[in-house]
């Protein structure tokens, strides 16, 4: 199953941003979700990025990277990315990565 990913703004008193990726979370995504956030910072210069991983059953290196890399790049923008919302095994991935203090809890 190839990813799928959404986007859209989260009514909230700061620009916020939805980005929801939808399916398994391997090597040839990571990409998709980097440009995504690439694309999201340009185009409207959010305080906060929420990605929503209700959707992903299972992630892998790649894709925790990828997420890893999207908060550096948030960051140098001056906006904060936050994940939230990750299916238990991916939660567990994350933790082991060191990627859970990222989770909007």
């Amino acid at each position: 199953m190839s990813l799928l990913v959404t986007t859209h703004r989260v009514p909230a008193p700061a620009m916020t941003i939805a980005i929801t990726p939808q399916g398994e979370f391997r090597s040839p995504d990571a990409q998709l979700l980097r440009d995504r956030i690439i694309a999201v910072l340009a185009a409207t210069h959010p305080e906060h990025i929420v990605v929503d991983l209700h959707a992903v059953p299972d992630i892998d290196e790649a894709g925790i990277d990828a997420l890893r890399d999207g908060q550096k790049l948030a960051a140098a923008q001056h906006a904060r990315l936050m994940l939230a919302d990750p299916e238990p095994r991916v939660r567990e991935k994350l933790e082991r990565r060191g990627r859970a203090a990222a989770l909007d809890e």
